[in-house]
């Protein structure tokens, strides 16, 4: 699930897509320092029964999970955003602290929708000019089609 906002005018149409990043920084320490306690706790509960190279294991899965949480955490603020303007739309692309904007033609931006047959959606890309920016990377399936269904009267578009 993930964070869509907008609002909409005859010639106005703006939406924000973000992640869900449902902890806190501080919130992911505790979780993470729970899961290491506990996890520590059983492995030296084997060290000391002779099952030493538990610890090892347990290394491993607290470092993976580390990196995680990490990862997560370094994404937590990215965003998308879709603005529509009488003649312009902007798409600005907010990750890992860079901001990336593109700007295509109101009237030649055409959608373009990858559907399964079974209806998934893979990605939602919108084209004008020989340029072509994907949008809506943070959301589900559902809500890429439901976006699309909104922009479609806007934009024009098809699926394939």
């Amino acid at each position: 699930m993930v964070d869509i906002s907008g609002t909409t005018s005859p010639v106005h149409y703006s939406v924000t897509v973000r992640p869900n990043c449902s902890l806190s920084p501080a919130g992911t320490l505790r979780v993470f320092s729970v899961i290491a306690l506990i996890s520590l706790s059983f492995s030296l509960v084997f060290v000391f029964i002779g099952a030493w190279p538990v610890l090892f294991f347990a290394g491993a899965e607290l470092l993976t999970l580390g990196y995680c949480f990490y990862h997560v955490l370094l994404h937590a603020g990215d965003y998308e955003q879709l603005i529509i303007d009488d003649d312009k739309v902007v798409v600005q692309i907010h990750e890992l602290g860079r901001d990336r904007c593109v700007k295509l033609s109101g009237y030649w931006t055409r959608l373009v929708l990858d559907c399964m047959p079974g209806g998934y959606c893979r990605w939602l890309v919108l084209r004008s000019s020989g340029c072509e920016v994907e949008f809506g990377r943070h959301m589900t399936s559902d809500e890429r089609l439901k976006l699309a269904r909104q922009l479609r009267p806007i934009l024009g578009g098809f699926m394939t």
